[in-house]
Formats: structure tokens, sequence, C-alpha cells
């Protein structure tokens, strides 16, 4: 039996998880006492420090570097834990910040402080298991091995020409996390958890208030974007939408079916949500308003929501609609004209916003930065980019975004030695080859891209877009997706597909320039991240001493590192070995002690 404080919390999760899957109808009652277990606490510590948004402090000025000290970490997990079992836990405000929207607005964040965000983990990691139990297939935002592209997928083979589901309604929910009925939340959570303790504390989180500018505002409605709890609550409040168009056209029998078809009734209707984005795909299009007005009815009536009227469009697939930063259409095929095919390409916010992104990185006010960080987050921002969009059909975009991005950079580079086009050619073009940092596509010596060097004899080059392959389609997956919680000796074959990447929007905004350090090409070479994923692949995201399996969340690895078993063997994959955090710290320290 596995004894390792991550395999116990992983061992209940998958307990709860095959409870609720086996007993759909089954309301669970003892859920808080996991929340005061000492190795709940760590683990949510543990993982909420490492996230990089624990450098962001809420109202009480904390970040992680005021707990990377064991003794005030302990402090922190034994003070929440004493809060949560005499039941005297009260989070604190969040901080509302805002950043900026694709379209110009800005999109309010509460940020929580730290001990708010460890109580928030541990609440999720209690309900999670059972939710994803509960939740239906048509489902896919903020779910564990579910990513953006499934339900692209999803939608794809309905619009093959033997589907023919040519009519798409767009649906957009006016401020859907900002709208959440607290009372119909609770009565959401209260069908499948009866433990009052964990739905007074989760009824606090939602409770806590909002702290801008120094003024205390409270919270009547909404949950925070921006925190760790709030994806799964949205989810379970939009369930029951999922629940109804199941229900109504997604579950239906051979027998139903043909009843409903000769009475007139919509029969082929398909539904796809991603967190607050939908689409509805049908095949008879003149029924499009009808269904849209009940939608609009049954979340007016039943979610306390609006459903915003120039946002929700109803189009033709010939026409495309944008769903989730990629354009989606149906087009003859070139070179057979009478093939119709489904195509996605990324969609004109996305290519805009890439090139705003780019402009941002080479405008001349950052010309005091070494174009060395510059070029490194240009790769930052352009291999998140396209190893988004590579899956469809991208191929054309990415060659010409490829080629204006060279011309960007060939003029911010022209600043910093103030000489003509020819002679900033031949100091900065070299092949793809003699760039340290893309050794991955060396075998593209023909091919020149803007490099600068940062070492003797060694160059950081920026990556040309159009080398990324899009051969690739991402194809559904359905019920081969792997379960969220299974069991550890469940040895059951699942389709495991790497979805280890942001949306299009979080890559164009989380992308800064940051501060550029040398190569150490002993133990951190330039292909040392590489090897890194190709290391977590080989073990199956498995720590290869204890057996603990990762959950990985939204395309980040949180629970597990690479170690180098010898620190002087350098960075190749026989060196590597897959470990989880706590069999991590006791190996370093063991290697220290000798």
């Amino acid at each position: 039996m596995d004894t390792s404080v991550n395999g116990k919390v992983q061992r209940t999760q998958a307990m709860l998880y095959a409870k609720a899957s086996n007993e759909p109808e089954t309301r669970f009652k003892r859920l808080y006492r996991y929340l005061t277990k000492p190795e709940w606490a760590e683990i949510a510590a543990d993982n909420v420090l490492r996230n990089r948004g624990s450098r962001t402090p809420g109202v009480d000025g904390k970040t992680r570097k005021d707990y990377l000290d064991e003794e005030n970490r302990r402090e922190l997990v034994q003070a929440i834990r004493d809060e949560l079992a005499t039941q005297t836990y009260q989070p604190l405000p969040v901080r509302r910040t805002y950043i900026p929207k694709p379209n110009g607005k800005r999109r309010p964040l509460g940020i929580a402080t730290i001990r708010d965000r460890v109580v928030q983990k541990m609440v999720k990691m209690a309900i999670e298991p059972i939710y994803e139990a509960t939740f239906l297939p048509c489902s896919y935002g903020f779910r564990p091995n579910r990513c953006t592209w499934d339900a692209l997928a999803d939608a794809y083979r309905f619009l093959k020409s033997h589907c023919q589901y040519y009519t798409i309604i767009e649906g957009d929910i006016r401020d859907c996390f900002g709208a959440i009925h607290h009372g119909t939340l609770v009565r959401q959570l209260r069908r499948r958890i009866l433990d009052k303790r964990l739905l007074a504390l989760i009824w606090k989180l939602l409770r806590t208030g909002v702290m801008e500018n120094l003024q205390y505002a409270e919270t009547t409605e909404g949950a925070p974007q921006g925190s760790v709890v709030s994806p799964i609550l949205a989810n379970v409040y939009m369930h029951r939408l999922d629940e109804w168009m199941h229900q109504r056209f997604h579950a239906m029998t051979g027998q139903q079916r043909y009843v409903r078809r000769h009475k007139g009734e919509l029969v082929s209707v398909r539904y796809i949500r991603f967190a607050d984005d939908w689409i509805v795909l049908m095949r008879d299009g003149e029924r499009a308003e009808d269904l849209k007005r009940e939608l609009a009815d049954f979340i007016y009536r039943e979610l306390k929501m609006t459903l915003s009227e120039e946002k929700t469009a109803i189009t033709h697939a010939q026409d495309g609609f944008d769903f989730l930063g990629v354009r989606t259409f149906i087009a003859p095929l070139r070179s057979n004209p009478d093939r119709i095919l489904p195509f996605q390409v990324p969609a004109k916010k996305a290519v805009q916003a890439y090139r705003d992104k780019v402009r941002e990185l080479t405008h001349v006010r950052l010309d005091y930065l070494p174009p060395a960080e510059r070029i490194q987050a240009l790769n930052w921002l352009i291999r998140g980019w396209a190893n988004y969009h590579r899956w469809g059909n991208a191929k054309e975009t990415f060659a010409a975004l490829g080629r204006w991005t060279n011309r960007k950079v060939h003029i911010m580079l022209r600043r910093y030695t103030n000489a003509g086009w020819r002679a900033t050619n031949r100091k900065f073009f070299r092949p793809v080859s003699e760039c340290a940092n893309l050794q991955r596509w060396s075998e593209y010596t023909n091919w020149r891209t803007p490099s600068v060097e940062v070492g003797k004899g060694m160059r950081i080059g920026l990556l040309p877009m159009a080398i990324i392959s899009t051969s690739d389609y991402w194809r559904f997956r359905g019920s081969k997706i792997p379960p969220a919680f299974k069991l550890l000796d469940d040895e059951t074959p699942y389709t495991e597909r790497g979805t280890e990447f942001y949306t299009d929007t979080e890559i164009v905004e989380n992308t800064r320039v940051g501060q550029v350090t040398h190569w150490n090409m002993n133990k951190y070479g330039p292909g040392y991240l590489q090897n890194r994923k190709l290391a977590l692949l080989r073990d199956r995201y498995t720590c290869t001493v204890c057996g603990y399996q990762s959950q990985r969340r939204k395309g980040e690895v949180h629970d597990l590192e690479v170690h180098h078993m010898d620190c002087q063997g350098g960075y190749e994959l026989d060196n590597l070995q897959t470990v989880c955090l706590p069999c991590h710290h006791q190996i370093t320290a063991s290697e220290q002690a000798d």
C-alpha cells in the first residue's frame, strides 16, 4: 500500500471519485474532515506556493517569499488546520485588480491571500472528485485531462459531410463569473453534498468581500475570477444547463428520437461548452431562433443570468464561427472541389492579439533592455501561440506571421546597431542550426533567423513560426479521455495526449520580458526543457520512487519534479528521474547529508 503523503490524498480522491461514479444519487456528508488532515493542508500549501500566481500578494501583502522558510510554512499549515478544526476560519477580502481584455475592456480579478488560497485549494481537492464523476462529456473547461482542442475536435466531427450540423448558435452569457447567484449555486451543491460545515465554508469564500482602492465592498453575487475554487464552482453552476441540453437532445433513445421527429420536434442538436463559452450545432436551421429563445429563457429563469443578445449569433458553417480563439468553417477541398470538409484556422482576433503583443515587445520604449531578453520573450510567445494553433489548418498563417515577426525584429535590431538593413542582416541573421536554444530544429541549416550572441560562441535565436509542424489533427477522444481520479492499480488503457498548453488569450496576456540567464551547459542546457518533458512522458507522469501519479492541471505539472541522478551527469534523458515533491525533498536532503 502506498504510504506517501501524496499517495494517501490521491487514494482518498480516487475512492470519492469511484463512489460518486457508481452511486450517482449519493449525497456526501463527511467531507469537511479531510480539510483538517495534515497531508491535505501540506499538499494544498505546496501546490499554491509553487504556482507562479503566489508571487502576487493579497490584501495582507504576503507572497511565497514569506513562506520559503520551512518553519513559516509549517506555521501556515498548522494555523489553517486549527482554524478549520475549530470552525473559526474567516477569509480576508480579495484584492481587486484589472487586466486588459482583447476587446479593449478590462477584466476584474480577485486576488486572495496565500492563506485563503490554500483553503480554497483544499475545498477544491475535496469536491472535485465528486463532480468529475458528475459532470457530463459535453463540458470541457477547467477539467483535468481535458483541453480546448478536445472541445474543438468535438465540434469538428459534427461538421463533417456525413453529419451536416451546419447551423451554429454561438452562446455568450453576460458577465458569467460575476453573475453567479450564490443561493442557486448552493442549491446546486446540495444535490451532491450534504456536509453543512463544508457548505458553510464555501459560503464564506463566496461572501468574502472585495477591497479596491482601500474601499471594502460586500460580494452578494458572483465568484472572483482568479480564485482557485471559482472554476469548479462555475462548472457546478453551469452543469444545470448541461443537464437540460443533455436530457433534451443527447440522452434520447432511438424510439424517442423517432417519436419526436414525427411530432415535428427538434432532434438533431449537439451542445458543447468550455467554461462560459458554448456552441449549439443543429441540422434544422429554420428552428434555430426558437431554440435560441428557449435557451435565453432557461438561462434567465434557472440560472438567474442573461444571454447577451448582441454576442449570441446564429451562423452557418459555411460563413464560419469563432470558438476558443479558432475560426471553424466548412469549404471545398482544393484538390477535390466536390468534397466538403471542415477547417480550423486561427481567428482574426487571435492573430490581431499576437500582432499587438509582438509590437509591444519590439517597441522603441523597451530599447533599454538587452536584445536577448526581448528575443527570449518573443520565443515564449511564438512557441506557446503556435503550439496552441498547430492542431488546425494554420500553415499559411504561420508562414505569414513568421515573415511579419522577422521584419519587426529586424527593425528592432537596427536600433541597437544604428546600421542599415544589409549590415544588420549580416550581423544578426544566422542559420537556425547555430542557435543554442533552437537545437531541436538543427537540421534547418538553410533557415536564417534573427539571433544575438549571449556568450562566447553561443547565440540565442528567434524561433521561426513556420518551423513548427501543423500536420496533425487533434482527434476526438470521447470516452477515451483518461478519468480524472482513477485508482492507482487501474491498468485500463486510455488515450494519453499532451494537453500542456494555455489558451491563445492566456499566452498573449502572460507574455512578459524576463531576465535572460546564461545557459548552464552542464546541468540546464538548451535541451533540458525538452528532455524534462520526455522524462515525464517516459515515466507516465508517475513518481518512480513512491508511485504517485500526477494530477495535471491546465498545462502545468505542479506536483512532480525531474531529478538529476548524477549532479555532474548533464541533462541527458538517462540522467533524469521523475519524482514527486516529498520524494525529491528526501532525496535532496540525503544527498546533502552525504
